[in-house]
């Protein structure tokens, strides 16, 4: 009874060795897959988070006029170049038109002004109320199937000026941002919030069932997920086979044991089930992928199994018996082999194991770590060593590998101007500094409180436009703060950019980049002197260009007074008056000199050079000044000047002396651009009008020539002129002193024939 017992006891325990093996075998596969799923979700979160990062820089240039059609097709044809997962980079206005559109490939071109077409689907009007990206939902590409945008708001101060759009074709996001490792190893799908297979990678492998993971996508959140299955590597026989072999040598040993039951006695059977005991232990021992040899007391081997002899390329008669220095022993490090044997000979092993260089017979050298254990025989009496050794080189290199790539992520850190570091929310903590960082604020600034060590320049928590404590991880990342602060301490100036991103352990951080721009604030000071000068500088020539008209102009109240006051004197000798005609006179003298008086007046405010100060001006008073300048050359030059300003057209916020400047300046060239036009036909036109609740628009328009489309796009150029004698520096100065004052200058064609130069001043403040 009792062998029967022990024989289904064996069995048993056999099924449940098998099992057990089978699913550490799973479970190491499946933690495999797991980890590389994250790798590979790491790699699309750092590529999207890219992708964010330049559109929303190329969008705050575009809002800051930095970027022009040129501009933006050179920087997103290199950015595509770079990026193949994309499709194509869009720029699309307020009223959802393509303005400008790069594709990857030219005959792409027609599918991205296709955007408005689906607009609404794709969230434009989610992301006009919106400051940060968003993603669309999927749609149907006519060339690269189904794909998904990711739109990132234009935004001027509150004002939507459009949006600029990525578009990720599925396909291309399993071709380009996966790993190939990953792709050669996994069967990789993407499907829709609906089920619906979008992309995979391969469909001919086979695929094992049960090693499967699936993740939604972030940052898009829009329902794809991907699903990654592990390749085939063995087949169900493979799996089977231990299960058939124990079930065989299990028939095999209860048919032994019913046939000898009559003939062999109890030792016989005992001898048996050792003798099967043995062979199964052998046959464990030379089916362990882990290599085992075993050493007496005297340092000869005694054991090797078939892993081992496979791992050092030598056969069991090549190894068994011999002693130190063995064949398999590193050339270049016969010592330290030597040492750590002679250590475990004396009982003291290394613990934890040693990491030691073994030689193939074929000379390749590779890395090992070894375990040793002492070997107990049946009695219990030590009789040698026994070493466990496992092939590490591909870990090693794996760790090289990683070792090196964040070595050459912190070189990159540490070589850039710009100061970083990451601190906690919950204890403000100090958890990363890079050398520029360091540099300001002191070598063991990692590890102290952020607020404590930025003191001279920081914002204020209440600054931030979101509370970054209450951010949840799914939320980053997010833009908390960005504006130009001046460090107290030093006095430069630098680019504060706060952002909440998630940390390598999951948790929401800040991360703040801050960038010296203190030569860029000095050049825009001194950029700003010099502008004022060069502004000084025209109003003098054009005060020098209109010196005769005005000499002419003063000359005739100053003959008046002349001619009045000699008649009084003449009445007066003759004895020959009455006081109320010598009062008329001098009355009429003295409006003669104040007329005088007002035009010198108003040449000394127009040519003073003074500080701007904005305020409320009345553009109807700066019309009325300017044709009091104008009309003498107009009249020389037969042109009529009409003016057209609603009297009840709200005041502009601006400096009046500069807006008197601009207003001059189109006039003038105005009543020049005229000079071959017929006389009959000469008229300069002034209107104002308001434009929305916000600006005050200002038209001059002429008669004359016009401008071609080349003259229009370097108008504003400086030193670029159409006049023979011109500086070209005129209009230049124009659009500055419009743009200074936040408003925008322009010219278009007039329906008549000539130019309509118009520009924008915003309104007071309420």
């Amino acid at each position: 009874m009792m062998p029967n017992v022990a024989v289904g006891a064996f069995i048993i325990a056999m099924i449940a060795l098998v099992w057990l093996l089978q699913k550490r075998d799973f479970d190491q596969q499946m933690a495999a897959l797991t980890h590389d799923v994250q790798w590979a979700e790491q790699t699309l979160k750092v590529h999207m988070q890219g992708d964010e990062a330049f559109l929303q820089g190329l969008a705050r240039e575009v809002a800051d006029g930095q970027v022009d059609r040129a501009r933006f097709q050179a920087r997103s044809v290199h950015y595509l170049a770079t990026n193949p997962h994309l499709s194509g980079i869009a720029w699309i206005d307020a009223g959802q038109a393509v303005h400008e559109a790069v594709p990857r490939t030219i005959g792409d071109a027609d599918k991205i002004q296709s955007f408005t077409d689906h607009a609404q689907a794709l969230g434009f009007n989610a992301v006009r109320n919106s400051d940060r990206p968003l993603y669309s939902d999927v749609y149907a590409s006519e060339r690269y199937g189904p794909s998904f945008e990711l739109l990132v708001p234009i935004r001027r101060g509150p004002d939507f000026l459009g949006a600029m759009v990525a578009t990720y074709p599925v396909a291309d996001i399993a071709r380009y941002l996966v790993p190939i490792w990953f792709s050669e190893k996994y069967h990789l799908s993407f499907t829709g919030a609906g089920g619906q297979l979008l992309a995979e990678n391969s469909a001919t492998h086979p695929r094992d069932g049960d090693l499967t993971y699936s993740l939604n996508i972030v940052p898009p959140g829009n329902g794809v997920q991907m699903r990654v299955a592990a390749y085939l590597v063995s087949t169900s026989l493979a799996k089977t086979l231990p299960i058939y072999l124990i079930a065989g040598l299990s028939l095999l040993v209860v048919w032994s044991l019913w046939s000898l039951s009559n003939n062999l006695a109890r030792r016989i059977r005992a001898e048996d089930a050792l003798r099967a005991e043995s062979n199964f232990r052998k046959a464990m021992e030379e089916s362990m992928p882990t290599g085992m040899r075993a050493i007496d007391m005297h340092g000869r081997i005694t054991y090797v199994n078939a892993a081992f002899c496979k791992m050092v390329g030598y056969a069991p008669h090549e190894l068994i018996g011999a002693a130190a220095p063995f064949p398999y022993w590193s050339p270049h490090d016969l010592a330290e082999h030597t040492q750590n044997l002679q250590r475990s000979l004396a009982g003291e092993p290394p613990r934890g194991g040693i990491e030691l260089h073994f030689r193939r017979k074929n000379g390749e050298i590779f890395d090992v770590r070894i375990h040793e254990a002492p070997l107990v025989d049946a009695s219990g009496r030590q009789s040698g060593w026994m070493a466990s050794v496992h092939d590490i080189t591909e870990q090693r290199r794996a760790r090289a590998e990683l070792e090196a790539s964040h070595r050459r992520f912190m070189t990159v850190l540490d070589g850039m101007d710009a100061a970083i570091y990451v601190a906690s929310l919950e204890a403000d903590e100090i958890l990363f500094a890079n050398k520029a960082f360091k540099s300001i604020y002191g070598y063991d600034a990692v590890g102290r409180n952020c607020w404590k060590v930025t003191s001279a320049c920081h914002p204020e928590p209440e600054q931030f436009m979101a509370a970054a404590r209450k951010l949840a991880p799914h939320q980053t990342p997010l833009e908390l703060y960005d504006s130009e602060l001046q460090n107290s301490l030093n006095g430069h100036w630098y680019q504060l950019r706060e952002r909440a991103i998630q940390w390598v352990d999951g948790r929401v951080v800040r991360m703040e980049i801050a960038t010296d721009i203190t030569d860029r604030m000095k050049m825009e000071e001194l950029n700003s002197q010099q502008l004022e000068r060069l502004q000084q500088t025209s109003r003098l020539i054009t005060m020098g260009e209109m010196a005769s008209s005005l000499a002419h102009e003063l000359n005739q109240p100053l003959s008046a007074i002349a001619n009045y006051n000699m008649g009084c004197v003449n009445r007066l000798q003759a004895n020959d008056y009455r006081p109320e005609e010598l009062l008329a006179a001098m009355q009429k003298a003295s409006v003669q000199a104040e007329r005088a008086g007002k035009i010198i007046r108003r040449v000394r405010d127009f040519v003073k050079k003074s500080e701007p100060n904005r305020g409320a001006v009345q553009i109807a008073e700066v019309v009325e000044e300017i044709i009091g300048f104008a009309e003498i050359e107009a009249r020389k030059a037969g042109v009529r000047i009409g003016v057209s300003v609603p009297p009840d057209l709200p005041a502009a916020y601006a400096d009046k002396i500069m807006v008197e400047q601009v207003v001059l300046n189109l006039v003038k060239n105005g009543i020049e651009a005229m000079h071959d036009t017929p006389r009959s036909k000469r008229g300069l036109t002034i209107r104002a009008r308001a434009n929305g609740k916000e600006f005050i628009e200002v038209n001059i328009a002429d008669r004359g020539p016009g401008l071609t489309a080349e003259q229009r796009e370097r108008l504003f150029t400086p030193f670029y002129t159409t006049k023979p004698e011109g500086m070209g520096m005129g209009l230049n100065i124009c659009r500055s002193i419009i743009e200074f004052h936040h408003g925008r200058l322009w010219t278009a064609g007039n329906a008549g024939g000539g130019s309509v130069f118009s520009f924008t001043l915003p309104l007071i403040p309420q």
